[in-house]
């Protein structure tokens, strides 16, 4: 990839095509100044190099960002890489580098007059964000300006566009950390292994709890809605980068309150929905998701293995209403015996017909009877 990064930047500079003089013909004194700022970002040892070595070496992996940016962008041709691969290893939390670095050497590539200077930087980050098909609408509108890296800017708008609004009493961030104190004291706190709602299939059959698919605008931010029976849900695609983003997204929000993991809850709600292929197949068939792996039973596996990193508060995060309210309806006993009835005679049309016949026939008989007991005068 180091020879890929230095064409990346040669194209971009419109160098030659020798690689040494391209790193020498690097202005890294104009970026010397922010080299203290940046090593704040790190503390691996293998980043312990030479003030000019760590500059170089952030310079570099900048323009390789920026140029596969632009040609999601459509500046520019796209390199001889999976672009698909090329954008989820941005979000990789391994690769990441500090994102006002990348924003310094983007707006030293395009200055004012310059051929991309109709660009701006979040207009960039906006194209390559689009690229991404995750189940929950993005405010574009709002990026935040005081994002670590790019994973850290995709997790806040993200976190962003699915939490559910918090109540009053839980608004004040410290009255909820010393809340989370209180029950890791007394042992309230509970790991991943903690099942909130039974799977997809035994919902449905169970209780008679359907899913459907819902597109996600604006209006409404929550990406998984509970009513009436019906768990509504946007379409989850679920391949290779899909599931790399969302492993690393999941990692990343370890290192946040427990009251911020809002992607780590929304996985807890499909991981606890999907125990089998059973339930894949279920979920696929009711839009929800949108297999593209060998198999349905490699879907729950990888849904079962990343609930296992999916540490979060049962009681305080943006689902807890829907944990509460499907399980409410799941242990109803109308619900149960309604969807009994369903499940054995009213499977099918015919099914239908003969209880309705068989309904009928009761129904002359009972008069018949009455009639024969009761004549009229």
């Amino acid at each position: 990839m180091e020879d890929i990064k230095v064409r990346c930047m040669s194209d971009i500079l419109k160098m030659g095509p020798d690689t040494e003089s391209n790193i020498d013909r690097v202005p890294v004194e104009r970026f010397m100044r922010f080299e203290r700022h940046a090593r704040r970002f790190y503390k691996e040892k293998k980043f312990e190099l030479s003030d000019v070595k760590f500059v170089e070496m952030l310079v570099l992996d900048s323009c390789f960002v920026i140029r596969i940016m632009l040609a999601l962008y459509r500046k520019l041709p796209f390199l001889d890489l999976n672009i698909k691969a090329a954008v989820s290893d941005l979000l990789l939390l391994e690769n990441q580098i500090p994102l006002f670095f990348i924003e310094l050497v983007f707006y030293w590539l395009v200055p004012d007059g310059g051929r991309f200077s109709n660009i701006s930087f979040h207009g960039l980050i906006r194209s390559t964000f689009m690229q991404l098909d995750l189940p929950w609408w993005i405010n574009f509108d709002r990026l935040p300006i005081n994002s670590d890296h790019l994973l850290h800017l995709y997790w806040q708008i993200s976190e962003e566009s699915i939490k559910k609004k918090i109540k009053e009493d839980h608004a004040d961030p410290m009255q909820r950390m010393i809340k989370l104190l209180e029950k890791v004291r007394s042992g309230r706190s509970r790991g991943p292994s903690q099942k909130l709602i039974v799977n997809a299939t035994e919902l449905h059959q169970t209780a008679g709890i359907s899913f459907k698919n819902v597109k996600i605008d604006h209006h409404n931010g929550d990406c998984v809605e509970f009513s009436k029976g019906i768990i509504w849900m946007p379409s989850l695609k679920i391949d290779s980068s899909q599931t790399t983003l969302l492993v690393n997204l999941v990692a990343f929000e370890n290192s946040m309150f427990l009251f911020h993991r809002t992607i780590s809850t929304y996985i807890k709600i499909m991981d606890d929905l999907i125990d089998s292929s059973k339930d894949v197949e279920l979920l696929q068939k009711s839009g929800v998701v949108y297999n593209t792996l060998s198999s349905h039973t490699e879907a729950a596996t990888f849904f079962n293995n990343i609930g296992n990193l999916c540490f979060i508060d049962y009681e305080d995060n943006p689902f807890s209403y829907l944990f509460e309210n499907v399980n409410k309806y799941y242990k109803s006993c109308w619900n149960r015996h309604w969807a009994n009835l369903r499940q054995n005679y009213f499977n099918s049309p015919w099914s239908v017909i003969a209880v309705l016949a068989g309904t009928t026939l009761l129904f002359l008989a009972g008069a018949q009877t009455y009639y024969t007991v009761f004549p009229k005068n």
